[in-house]
């Protein structure tokens, strides 16, 4: 089949048996290239594709979610074939549901609702937008006085038995710690939180539909 493809993409009759050994050899296939497709794993259709899809060497390959349906062997793999295609200077556009892939993958996203771009940028940039960048989670053990202080210092807390936790911007940390000190609370911990692209993407659609995200290098 990749034989046939690679004539179909321009690759000359002389060189296509050595460049599809190549390009099996590249998506880790090289040892089952006589074995039929219908006898492929998931994985390894996925990674027959992506071999399709780069036989001529283009510089911008297209893919459409390239790591569905796989398990976390496969999808690791898939990944990791896609970096080494990136880290070859190569721009790569795929749609994907896996928001953690597209974050470690990609130089910027773009955000699709129901045929509508909800948002578009540079993957760092879009992620420190979201509503919990810049937040630090406090928790405390201690006098319920503490926990009175700190709302009304304006700060919301939930409480556990005897442990009490607020999440506030950094800005605001040192005030409401001083605080809880001075009611008699223990402090248990100080933990940032991180933002991720998943968390920009659900306060860009408001709610959690079937959406895609269409990713680029």
């Amino acid at each position: 089949m990749l034989e046939y493809y690679a004539g179909l993409s321009g690759v000359p009759a002389s060189g296509r048996k050595r460049r599809v050994g190549a390009m099996l050899e590249r998506v880790k296939l090289s040892d089952v290239g006589k074995l039929q497709l219908r006898k492929f794993s998931k994985g390894m259709l996925q990674r027959v594709g992506i071999a399709q899809a780069i036989l001529h060497g283009p510089q911008v390959v297209i893919l459409d979610e390239p790591m569905s349906g796989l398990d976390p062997i496969g999808r690791r793999e898939v990944r990791d074939l896609i970096q080494s295609l990136k880290d070859e200077g190569k721009t790569i556009f795929f749609s994907t549901h896996i928001l953690a892939d597209a974050e470690s993958l990609c130089d910027r996203v773009a955000v699709i609702h129901k045929g509508e771009l909800r948002g578009v940028g540079v993957v760092s940039e879009l992620v420190a937008r979201a509503e919990n960048a810049n937040q630090t989670e406090v928790l405390w053990n201690g006098a319920a006085t503490a926990i009175v202080a700190v709302e009304a210092a304006g700060a919301e807390c939930k409480t556990h038995g005897q442990t009490a936790h607020a999440i506030l911007p950094v800005a605001r940390l040192d005030r409401i710690l001083e605080i809880i000190r001075n009611h008699g609370g223990q402090i248990i911990s100080v933990t940032p939180l991180r933002s991720t692209l998943e968390d920009y993407f659900i306060e860009q659609i408001g709610e959690k539909p079937q959406s895609t995200m269409e990713v680029s290098r």
